[in-house]
């Protein structure tokens, strides 16, 4: 892909990162998530976390768009959402922080879900 066509797609998108950012600064809700068949691994998914990050999102408000937000907008924000005592939780351990860059959310290597933990070799296995 060259130059170019990166340029073209930036500036494709770049209507609709200013809307994200719009909406959000505007006290809107942004909520993360894809159904996407396409893209395996939730490729797509840590891809909009980035686009928000472009849009002009800090890290932490990007995170939120799959946390405490989308748990609000659900109407379950008092069962999930953040990790606080009586919640339920699934959670994902990375390395590196993604709040210094978001990047980092990809690098996960465990998963817990339902009490069970799971690391990313087993995980991966088809």
């Amino acid at each position: 892909m060259g130059n170019t066509d990166i340029a073209a797609r930036e500036e494709f998108y770049k209507p609709m990162l200013d809307t994200v950012y719009r909406v959000v600064r505007g006290g809107g809700r942004v909520i993360a998530g894809t159904d996407s068949p396409i893209f395996p691994f939730a490729i797509a998914f840590h891809a909009e976390l980035q686009d928000y990050v472009n849009a002009g999102l800090s890290p932490f408000e990007a995170l939120q768009t799959a946390t405490t937000v989308a748990a609000e907008a659900l109407g379950a924000a008092s069962d999930l959402g953040s990790i606080e005592a009586g919640k339920l939780a699934d959670l994902v351990f990375i390395d590196g922080n993604p709040l210094a860059d978001i990047k980092n959310a990809r690098n996960v290597r465990r998963v817990m879900k339902n009490g069970e933990l799971y690391e990313m070799d087993v995980l991966m296995k088809e």
